[in-house]
């Protein structure tokens, strides 16, 4: 349960590094396409990018804004 002045939305609140968020946030969007059976290919065209953006973001060398997390995982159909 959530009192009237707690966040719910996505906002980082973390103490890790950004380099330790995109890493994280990487690996999330990696098991979520395997749950998903998606490939790295199938993702992209989804999501409007190159199979190469995909895995960069997924391995972590990417620091991630908001719209482009959203965007790899409501493709293999999440919603966030």
């Amino acid at each position: 349960m959530t009192s009237a002045n707690q966040s719910t939305s996505f906002e980082p609140t973390s103490r890790f590094t950004p380099q330790e968020d995109a890493e994280d946030l990487g690996r999330l969007v990696q098991a979520t396409r395997a749950m998903q059976d998606v490939s790295a290919e199938e993702l992209a065209r989804r999501a409007g990018v190159t199979p190469d953006d995909v895995l960069e973001f997924e391995a972590g060398r990417v620091i991630p804004a908001k719209p482009q997390f959203e965007a790899y995982m409501t493709a293999p159909g999440f919603t966030v």
